[in-house]
């Protein structure tokens, strides 16, 4: 019970010293009407459908905290969407240490967009171990310690709203892409659960599975052959998916996979014909 008390003082301290700085910051003043306006954390925010998240929910009022790896990315994000960002930090999530230095840091949230993520295609037997395991925890573990540590917060409150980021590929299995695809898998499983566990105390979860979304994720994993090789009807835009999931999430539905084309699809999903279409569209 000491120790309970300790992290609560801890929060408590810590949002009190938040607050401070967005009122009388040297930077950043805001009056009283922003500061009571509701607060978003958003993952992986300084390019694709995270920063076009970022970028949605500054123009509907929220005050953000933003977080990226990269820190030259995220200050241009925070940069361009100006002063409804209050926070910004450049944490490696794939790390447990860095997402518990982070969560020490954080008040109480409104809005979590967990989008944070890499895109990766590894042969069985490629990858080492310490190399799966900073995937799977940037995709799913680290997703679900900032979730169990934040949602019971939104509980108590009797509000809140959370968005996990997944990827089709949790409903289409692919060669190459069994780490990758069981990680999102498993994340998408975590927050269907979890939906139905805290709708009733106020706090909506929304999962999201987008298909192929136009963003440099694929580049950065040296999969450009995809923009070659997928049609264009098939390619989202990160605007689309932000769009339909924070619709979704107001809406309050559990799961979302944006795009007509992916909805029409949805029921041949993981079948055999699909299965082999998609490994003739994405083969090099």
């Amino acid at each position: 019970m000491d120790i309970e008390r300790f992290k609560l003082a801890r929060r408590n301290s810590v949002e009190r010293a938040f607050l401070d700085t967005c009122i009388s910051g040297k930077k950043k003043v805001y009056d009283d009407e922003k500061v009571a306006s509701p607060l978003a954390l958003v993952t992986g925010a300084s390019s694709g459908i995270g920063r076009a998240y970022a970028e949605k929910l500054a123009e509907s009022g929220y005050r953000l905290i933003l977080v990226s790896k990269d820190p030259l990315r995220l200050e241009a994000a925070v940069s361009a969407i100006g002063d409804q960002v209050i926070q910004s930090h450049a944490v490696d999530l794939a790390q447990p240490e860095s997402v518990r230095r982070l969560l020490d840091m954080l008040p109480k949230l409104e809005v979590i967009i967990a989008n944070a993520g890499i895109t990766q295609v590894t042969p069985l037997g490629a990858t080492e171990t310490p190399e799966r395991q900073k995937l799977y925890y940037l995709l799913c573990g680290g997703v679900i310690d900032l979730l169990e540590d934040q949602i019971p917060r939104m509980r108590a409150s009797k509000r809140g709203r959370v968005v996990i980021m997944s990827s089709i590929a949790a409903r289409t299995p692919m060669p190459k892409s069994s780490l990758y695809a069981s990680a999102k898998t498993a994340v998408a499983s975590y927050g269907s659960s979890i939906a139905q566990e805290v709708k009733r105390d106020g706090v909506q979860v929304t999962t999201c599975l987008p298909g192929y979304v136009r963003t440099e994720a694929h580049t950065r994993a040296g999969l450009q052959h995809l923009h070659r090789n997928i049609p264009d009807w098939m390619w989202l835009s990160p605007e689309q998916v932000v769009e339909e999931c924070e619709k979704a999430s107001l809406s309050g539905k559990a799961t979302l996979i944006p795009g007509k084309v992916y909805k029409t699809v949805r029921p041949f999903l993981g079948s055999r014909l699909a299965n082999d279409i998609w490994r003739s569209l994405t083969r090099r």
